[in-house]
């Protein structure tokens, strides 16, 4: 029997699907039929049920699979002992939300890069609730994202927060010196997809106050949202850090509001169980690290080893 094979099988079993362990492993969905054939040869029994539209296991694939995941397990210990020296190439899947992506995210992936040698990232941005599904579907191996994820399966380890704020232009700024609620919600509102937790908290506290339907432009890109508020289309709910080089050069300025954002919580969140989770488990730790001397105005700690939130 080909160690090939049973992986192959624990890929098939773990995320659901034929198709979606070709993707994973990027090989044909014909090869993976072919595998698992083979390896239901060896066995003498069908691993998988046949004429359903997932990959369900059958009870021979059941007694399998506990012995596919020690199989894998052990692939990954011997990677770990001989890390120093092996050329073979982990790809970590990696999920970030977008304020990660245009903070800090570039800089870490090159730090990895020079203080863990032989691993690879196949980086997907999304929204928080997209990520939350990748997550839980195994379609990636670590996430960072607005969690925590509140499922028992998944570790979730604080990494940082960033502060929300009010900002436009100073020509729409101007209009008011004190920006109470009803005057922000009668102007256009540009913020973050409307599935996201900002998002909803936000409508919900201006609907309370506005005698008219609220106009909010959303977007899952950070980027068009900065450029929207820069040309004055609005003004603009986002995390400090992400439009800090926009109000150092004054194109955008702070709204005097006492209306005050809720900060948005990120986790490094991954699956337990997963035999990816000892290596990102330490690609978490090394986070820590990374992040300390990095952080700027508007992000901080959220981390439970320390002893109070420091902003910077």
């Amino acid at each position: 029997m080909k160690i090939r094979n049973l992986d192959t099988f624990y890929w098939v079993s773990t995320l659901g699907s034929f198709r979606a362990a070709a993707i994973h492993l990027n090989i044909s969905q014909p090869a993976i039929s072919a595998r698992i054939h083979m390896l239901e040869q060896d066995l003498g029994a069908w691993v998988f049920l046949r004429d359903v539209r997932n990959a369900e296991l059958t009870p021979e694939g059941r007694k399998l699979l506990p012995y596919a995941e020690r199989s894998m397990a052990l692939e990954q210990q011997i990677i770990d002992a001989f890390s120093s020296t092996t050329r073979i190439v982990q790809t970590i899947r990696l999920g970030a939300a977008e304020t990660i992506v245009t903070s800090w995210l570039p800089e870490f992936l090159a730090y990895v890069g020079k203080t863990m040698p032989g691993i690879a990232f196949e980086l997907s941005v999304d929204t928080t609730n997209n990520l939350r599904n990748a997550l839980l579907l195994r379609e990636v191996d670590l996430a960072f994202l607005m969690g925590p994820v509140a499922e028992s399966s998944i570790a979730n380890n604080p990494i940082c927060g960033y502060e929300m704020v009010l900002s436009t232009t100073p020509d729409i700024a101007s209009q008011h010196t004190h920006w109470s609620a009803p005057d922000i919600a009668a102007n256009r509102i540009l913020t973050f997809s409307q599935e996201t937790r900002p998002t909803k908290e936000i409508r919900s506290r201006l609907v309370a106050v506005s005698d008219v339907p609220l106009d909010m432009t959303t977007s899952t890109s950070v980027g068009a949202l900065i450029e929207l508020a820069c040309s004055g289309y609005g003004i603009c709910a986002l995390p400090r850090a992400i439009i800090q080089q926009a109000l150092s050069s004054g194109k955008l300025v702070e709204l005097n509001t006492d209306l005050q954002l809720q900060d948005l919580s990120f986790t490094a969140s991954y699956v337990q169980s997963a035999v990816t989770s000892e290596m990102v488990r330490k690609i978490t730790e090394s986070l820590t690290t990374f992040l300390e001397p990095r952080l700027r105005d508007g992000i901080y700690f959220t981390g439970a080893s320390q002893s109070a939130i420091e902003r910077i």
